[in-house]
Order: C-alpha cells, then sequence, then structure tokens
C-alpha cells in the first residue's frame, strides 16, 4: 500500500510537469493497467504509476481558451456570481458564470463558462452630474447581467513567483474582464444559487459589520469561513515570518482541531451515559461524530483544497477506527494519500498538500513507538522541534526561507488559536442565524483573544535574525536531505544518528550560482505595465525600477521583485535606482525596502519621490562591481524634468552592454544621442516608456546599435503600449523584439565565451495550462 501510494503519486507528478496537455486517447489504456494491477503482481509498482498518470489525465480539465474574437470587444453577459466579492477599496472581484452572452445583437458562445470580473469604483457619476447612486450589494448566486471587456487568464511569470495562470485554470476560469459603466449592470434576480456560498457570505458580512475598523476581523473570517481576503499582507508577512502562517486560514491543523475537540466531547459525554455506552461503543460514536463535524466544517470553509484534503485524512483514519479494524499509521497515511490524489489529481501543484502531508508523516515518525503520557509537556516540545525540522525541506524550496522562531510560536499559537480563537469564530458563524446580538459576544472574545496572540507574535517577529534566508535549493538536495532528516528524527538508540547532519549540508548550502568576474545576468522581470529589472554580479545586486502597483494591497515589489530575489539567493540590494517618479516604476518600492534590505537609493526627483535616504542620480556617476562597470548616462543637474529626467544607466561588462532609459522621451534621447554618440551602444536596449507613440528617434537608434529591443508592458493594456509605429521603427535596426507580456521574465547572461540569448521563462518553463 505504502510503495502504491507512491508510484501512484509518482505518475500524477509526472502528468503534471508535462508542457502540453496530452492526447485523451490514452485514458484508453486505463482497463489495461488495471488488468495488470489484478492479475501481474510484478508489475504492479509500474502498473500504480501508469495508473496514476492516466488518472490525472481523465479528470483533468483541458485548458479552455477564449475564441480570439471575444477577446478585447465588449460583450453583454447574463449568469451568476459563484463566489463570494472579493471587495477591495476601489475594485470588486468575483467569479461569474455565464448563463447567455451576447455581442451586439449576435450570441456569444460563452453559455456555462467561468469568468473572473473585477468592478471598479473610479467615481463615475450619474448622467445629471451628481454622484451615481450607490450600487446593490453583490451577493454570491444572484443573476446579474453586465457589460464586459474579457481577456485571455494571463498571469505574471517570473522565476519564484506565484503561477496565477495555474490558479485561474484549477478554478476553471477561461477568462478575466472588467465591468463596464454602460450600458449599467442589472441585478436580475435574487438568491437563485449557491446556497451554503450565500451562508458563508452572510457570516463573513456580519463578521465585519460588528467589528468596524477592526484589524483582526478578517483573520476571524478566514477562519470561519476559510476567505482570506480580508488578511492584510503585512500580517501576512508576520504570520510568516515566526511560521504560524497555516494557523491563519482553513487548512489541515483546524481541520484536525475540530476534529480533536469533536472527538474529545462526544466520548466524554458518551461514556458517561451508560445506557449508550453498552449499546454502543464510545469510540465508534466519536468517530462516526468526528467525520461528520470535520465535514460541516470543511463545508463551512467553502470546500477549499487544502480542506478537503484534510477532511478525507480525517475521515480515512475515522472509518479505520469505525470499523475496528486496526491498521498502521503508515498504512492510514498511504490510503488518505491514495484517496485525496484519486479525488484531485491537481493537489500535488499546491504547496499545502507536501506541508500537510509532510507534518503528518513527520508526527507518526517522530511517535510511533515513543509517545509517553508522563511526560506530555516534554514531548509536545519535542515534537514540535521535530514538526519543525521536518518542513525544513518544503519551506526552502517553496519559500526560500526558515523561521527559526517557528517551534516557539507555534507552541504557543496552536493551543491559544485551538482552544480560543477558533471555536469562539466558529461559535460566532454558527449563530449568525439567530441575529447580532446572539454574535456580538463570542465574536468580540474572539478578537480579544486574537489582539493578545497577535501581539506576543510580533514581538517575536522584531527578534533580529530569527528567518534564514537561503537560495532556492535544486531538487537533486533532496536526496540527501530526506534520508538525512530521517536520520536526525530516529529514536535515540540508533547509532550514527549524527550522519544525518551531513547529508543535510547541500540543503542548507546549495552550489552557489552567480556571475563569473567581469560578466552579469540580466532580468527584465514580467511585472505587468510597468517596469522592474535586476542586474547581478557576482557578489552584487542592483534593481532598476520596482514596477507598479497591482492592486489596493498587493504591488510588484511584494509579488515579483522580492520572490525572484530571494529564489536567486539575494539577501539584500546594493544599489536601488528609481528612475522618475512614475507609478509604473516606483509601485514596489515599499514593499522592497520592508521586506529586503536596500543599501542606497537613487532617484532623478528626490523631492517627488518621497523615499527616505534617496540620492539623486545625475549624469556622470560610475562605479564598477566585480568587474563590471555602471555609468549614468543622464540626467543632467539642470534642463529636465518629467519623464525626460529619467535616470539612464549604461552596465557594460566583458561580454556586452544593456542601456536601461527609463520614461525618456524625444528631448532627452536627442541629448543623449549628441552627448554620448557611440558612448550609448548596448546590444540589449529597454525600449524608452514602454514603446510609447513617436518613440524612438533614428539618431538614438543608430547610437545605441541594440541587437534585442525589449518591451514591459501588461498584456493587452488600456494604453496600446508598444504602439505599433515606434515597432516598425525597432523592427527596422534589425533587432529582435521581445516583449515581457509574451515571454514571462527575460533573462541575459552577459558572461565571456557566452552566446547573447535570452532565457524565456513563460517558454521554457511551460506547463500544460500556460497561455501560449
Amino acid at each position: 500500500m505504502r510503495l502504491a501510494a507512491v508510484a501512484f503519486l509518482a505518475g500524477i507528478l509526472f502528468f503534471q510537469a508535462l508542457p502540453e496537455f496530452p492526447a485523451r486517447g490514452w485514458i484508453l489504456l486505463l482497463p489495461v493497467v488495471l488488468l495488470a494491477l489484478a492479475f501481474f503482481p510484478r508489475l504492479r509498482l509500474p502498473a500504480w504509476g501508469a495508473a496514476g498518470f492516466l488518472w490525472a489525465l481523465l479528470l483533468a480539465l483541458p485548458p479552455m481558451t477564449l475564441p480570439a474574437e471575444l477577446e478585447g470587444v465588449e460583450l453583454w453577459v447574463e449568469g451568476w456570481i459563484a463566489s463570494i466579492p472579493d471587495r477591495e477599496w476601489r475594485n470588486t472581484r468575483f467569479e461569474f458564470v455565464v448563463d447567455r452572452a451576447r455581442r451586439g445583437e449576435q450570441p456569444a458562445s460563452l453559455a456555462d463558462q467561468r469568468l473572473r470580473l473585477a468592478w471598479w469604483n473610479d467615481g463615475e457619476a450619474g448622467t445629471d452630474g451628481n454622484p451615481a447612486p450607490e450600487r446593490p450589494a453583490l451577493r454570491v448566486g444572484d443573476h446579474w447581467g453586465f457589460a464586459v471587456r474579457l481577456k485571455q487568464p494571463r498571469g505574471l511569470l517570473n522565476p519564484g513567483g506565484f503561477d496565477y495562470e495555474r490558479y485561474l485554470y484549477a478554478k476553471g476560469v477561461v477568462a478575466t474582464g472588467t465591468i463596464r459603466s454602460q450600458p449599467p449592470p442589472r441585478l436580475l434576480a435574487q438568491s437563485d444559487r449557491y446556497p451554503l456560498d450565500r451562508y458563508r457570505q452572510r457570516v463573513a458580512d456580519s463578521f465585519v459589520r460588528l467589528l468596524p475598523g477592526n484589524p483582526y476581523a478578517g483573520i476571524l473570517v478566514a477562519l470561519a469561513v476559510g476567505e482570506e481576503g480580508g488578511i492584510t499582507p503585512w500580517q501576512w508577512d508576520v504570520f510568516n515570518r515566526v511560521g504560524v502562517g497555516h494557523l491563519m486560514s482553513i487548512s489541515g491543523s483546524h481541520i484536525g482541531l475540530v476534529a480533536g475537540i469533536v472527538f474529545g466531547l462526544v466520548w466524554i459525554g458518551w461514556s458517561r451515559i451508560p445506557p449508550l455506552a453498552l449499546r454502543w461503543p464510545a469510540t465508534r460514536a466519536a468517530a462516526l461524530a468526528t467525520i461528520l463535524g470535520a465535514g460541516a466544517y470543511t463545508l463551512l470553509s467553502g470546500l477549499s483544497v487544502p480542506a478537503q484534503r484534510s477532511f478525507l485524512m480525517a475521515a480515512v483514519a475515522m472509518a479505520a477506527l469505525f470499523l475496528q479494524r486496526p491498521a498502521a499509521p503508515s498504512r492510514i497515511l498511504a490510503l488518505a494519500l491514495l484517496a485525496v490524489l484519486a479525488v484531485d489529481p491537481g493537489a500535488p501543484l499546491r504547496v499545502g498538500f507536501w506541508l500537510s502531508f509532510g507534518a503528518v508523516a513527520a508526527i507518526l515518525y517522530s511517535v510511533s513507538g515513543r509517545w509517553r503520557e508522563r511526560r506530555l509537556f516534554g514531548q509536545t516540545v519535542g515534537l514540535q522541534l521535530d514538526i519543525t525540522l521536518a518542513m525544513l525541506p518544503p519551506t526552502l524550496v517553496f519559500f526560500q526561507q526558515f523561521p527559526l522562531l517557528s517551534p516557539l510560536a507555534n507552541l504557543i499559537a496552536i493551543p491559544w488559536v485551538g482552544c480560543t480563537v477558533l471555536p469562539l469564530s466558529l461559535l460566532a458563524a454558527v449563530l449568525e442565524p439567530l441575529g447580532d446580538a446572539a454574535q456580538a459576544l463570542p465574536l468580540a472574545l474572539a478578537a480579544l483573544t486574537m489582539d493578545g496572540l497577535w501581539h506576543i507574535l510580533l514581538w517575536l517577529d522584531r527578534l533580529p535574525g530569527m528567518v534564514l534566508y537561503r537560495p532556492a535549493p535544486p531538487l537533486w538536495t533532496l536526496a540527501f536531505a530526506l534520508p538525512g532528516l530521517a536520520l536526525l528524527l530516529a529514536p535515540r538508540g540508533l547509532p550514527s544518528r549524527w550522519l544525518g547532519l551531513p547529508l543535510c549540508l547541500p540543503l542548507l548550502w546549495p552550489p552557489a550560482s552567480a556571475p563569473e568576474p567581469g560578466g552579469f545576468w540580466f532580468t527584465l522581470l514580467d511585472a505587468g505595465q510597468g517596469l522592474a529589472t535586476v542586474v547581478r554580479t557576482q557578489h552584487h545586486v542592483l534593481v532598476y525600477d520596482t514596477g507598479p502597483r497591482l492592486g489596493t494591497t498587493l504591488d510588484a515589489g511584494r509579488a515579483v521583485l522580492v520572490p525572484f530575489l530571494r529564489q536567486q539567493g539575494a539577501i539584500r540590494v546594493d544599489t536601488l535606482i528609481v528612475s522618475h517618479a512614475d507609478g509604473q516604476h516606483t509601485g514596489g518600492v515599499r514593499s522592497l525596502r520592508e521586506l529586503m534590505p536596500v543599501a542606497r537609493i537613487l532617484t532623478s526627483t528626490p523631492e517627488q519621490t518621497p523615499i527616505d535616504g534617496a540620492e539623486p542620480c545625475r549624469a556622470g556617476q560610475a562605479w564598477e562591481w566585480d568587474g563590471v562597470r555602471f555609468q549614468m548616462l543622464h540626467p543632467p543637474p539642470t534642463g529636465f524634468s518629467g519623464d525626460d529626467a529619467s535616470c539612464v544607466l549604461k552596465v557594460e561588462g566583458a561580454a556586452g552592454r544593456v542601456l536601461l532609459p527609463g520614461d525618456i522621451e524625444t528631448a532627452a534621447e536627442t541629448v543623449l544621442a549628441t552627448t554620448h554618440g557611440a558612448g550609448l551602444m548596448a546590444e540589449i536596449l529597454v525600449a524608452p516608456h514602454h514603446g510609447h507613440r513617436n518613440l524612438s528617434t533614428p539618431q538614438f537608434l543608430d547610437a545605441v546599435q541594440p541587437r534585442y529591443v525589449l518591451f514591459s508592458t501588461g498584456y493587452r493594456n488600456r494604453f496600446g503600449y508598444p504602439r505599433s509605429e515606434t515597432v516598425a521603427r525597432y523592427q527596422a535596426t534589425g533587432a529582435a523584439l521581445l516583449n515581457a507580456s509574451d515571454e514571462g521574465a527575460l533573462t541575459f547572461r552577459l558572461e565571456p565565451g557566452q552566446p547573447l540569448a535570452p532565457e524565456r521563462y513563460r517558454r521554457e518553463h511551460r506547463h500544460y495550462w500556460t497561455a501560449p
């Protein structure tokens, strides 16, 4: 059973790693594989692997694409709000299932398709000049009609970043779009569908209403109904740095806590009523009640994937207990793994899958045959240390950080949340049908206890040096680290346990990857409609611009730059250059500085860019790192303002040059070409101002003579960048034109003896769900 589960998982992993979706005809081999499992014992292990591959193919949805003729045009769609709306300051986002659609008077083929829509609040006014009337509340299940403009599901694809396209694929979303103000949206019917989600939305709304302005309302909503949108990025940063992020939304730990509470209460109550205890064993009654209680909480979570996975694990264990068929814990874990994979073959794509199964496996390995009730506290502390150590590989692989205070923080937070915050939040959710008065007291107590925990976690977070940041380790290091951890966590009587420590060293200190002296790596990140680039020399890191804001609470610094830098193993930024005061270039500054040390900051307009410690960039500034020369070519002290005053940086190494001109326009281009002439020459040019109209001038392009021209624009952005006339000018030079919105992150490794060629992240790390 154990090897079968591992082989089944391996087959699914092979399927999920494919760059293209395989032909459905392979499914016809599934009966043959089942026959091999039944009648050929020697073939069972490879047959289990083949079964995993074919089962994943059977249940996987072929990637759906929006018809090209419907992209970017106005449509009228009618259908149902299919998810709890996520409200931010200026917009509301939700999923929408289409009933019917039309383009003008012609029907559009979108029936039964799922969209993700954004309704922006741009302060539109009514026809009489007065403010527009307040929008009706958006509630899940309501039937609406909207004028929309759609586009293909697209995400930002960068090393270390979140794969938004995989997220949309898992949700079954075929297009994203925005709601237009004209013709006005129409509410067609109320309470039409999704009664469970409507109840969850009522609970979430009541929490926010009863805790106005309370910073913990979003956390309590996440614990009660699984909606995490109210937790701020700053709160997530604190939780993750101290290692308790898994406790702040419905996950395996919460299903386990609820299962433990239900089992204990029912077993105690049943045992104290003799007629019931004599008629049916308390253990069986408690097991059945646990399945029902954990199932109810899973429903309340909105059937989130982590909750489903954890419920299946708990249900398998309780079923074995109910049937009174004792089995080895490892067999129960293997059976739970098979059940989870059978229901959701996409589960291994999620970090929570590896964290939850890894944690359970570590617990079983640590306590099997070693648990002694008389040493409960000491063993609990030891178990928490074992779990923390066992979580080292997945934590470093997925997050490139390891919170050293995780054992202490979890020792405090797990009982605190399990005994106070979580039960009180669930009680308030259950009491919602009785009105605000019934909810008020447990909700106030939940917020009060969360406030106490928050201050403890905040104090722990402020202790210096308590997070270990490491480069993303290669997967081959796991072949040494996993046996090493098994040795370190083995019973004390096992000889040579210390040998586990050297086996873990490649995981903690993987082989360093850095440019050679005189060479540098240049990366243009896929940051949407904005610019974010990174230059790495052998021992230094420079960031030129930080991209735009990506929403009310998210920006490119947090979503793109910092994950990329940590994945690369950078622990600080030596120089940050903010080319000029424009939101498409400054949006990620604050997050970058909060999450990573920045030694020096240069900007063209320190007075317009309120950044502490920022210095002005000026023509003539120059420095050298590891044999690579950095030269500021623009702006001069006077004569330019706005976009034309952008910091223009030239990076020159032994194998090539890169020119970063910010958003300069014709006037600055002319001065640069006149002043520097052939000194502007660079193999790689980042297009000024994202390919704005009437750029670049022939004189400027003749001076630069680029081999590659790179654009950093958003997919189907509202500005129409890069403009066709500007693209034509670049094409006339014979240069290769590349856009990060089409290619994902673009990396050039300019090192002696290496050919100058781009690494295109979207193409080279393609999966079958990735947009072309």
